[in-house]
């Protein structure tokens, strides 16, 4: 196999990856906006995952429509995060697709991509503290709840933006320097 081959081959999958990748960030994006709207749309979904991940013991969680749109509104700092998460994503790997890899937009779309998982990480657990209000803020005195809850998931959030935020860092350098070179010749 020749050289050209091989390394055509190799083209054609980094091109197909990077397309499976803008699809993934597609399909991500309508879901981090859409899936709200139908989970809030379900009264008998929302009793469960507020009583089993929210940790909610009230008896008596306001399901009406008011209390729902209350929560989707809570629910919408954290979707809205993350779809601009999935957009960082989708333009990053558009930029790779147009092989654009020692250059500023890049490194934009990867640092603001670190930005919107360090603002998801804050994002989530606030959104389900004012979700689980809204459920019980109608309850009498002594059965409304407040409560925050911090999972693995939102420390992995915020570690891996951290990380694409230095990665980021490391680029622009990289980047800078190859200016920077590329003005010598």
């Amino acid at each position: 196999m020749s050289t050209h081959t091989s390394h055509f081959g190799g083209q054609r999958r980094i091109q197909g990856l990077i397309r499976l990748v803008r699809l993934l960030a597609l399909v991500g994006g309508a879901a981090q906006l859409l899936l709200p709207l139908l989970f809030w749309s379900q009264p008998e979904w929302v009793a469960r995952v507020a009583r089993q991940e929210w940790g909610s013991s009230a008896a008596n969680l306001q399901l009406d429509g008011g209390s729902r749109l209350a929560g989707l509104a809570a629910s919408a700092l954290p979707a809205l995060v993350g779809a601009w998460a999935m957009w960082q994503v989708w333009c990053l790997f558009g930029c790779y697709a147009r092989s654009e890899l020692l250059a500023l937009a890049p490194v934009r779309h990867l640092h603001r991509l670190g930005l919107a998982l360090v603002g998801l990480a804050l994002a989530m657990p606030l959104g389900q503290t004012l979700a689980l209000l809204a459920l019980t803020l109608g309850n009498p005195p002594g059965e409304r709840q407040l409560a925050l809850t911090l999972s693995s998931e939102h420390y992995l959030c915020l570690l891996f933006g951290l990380m694409l935020l230095a990665i980021a860092a490391v680029m622009r350098e990289a980047v800078r320097v190859a200016d920077e070179n590329a003005e010598f010749i």
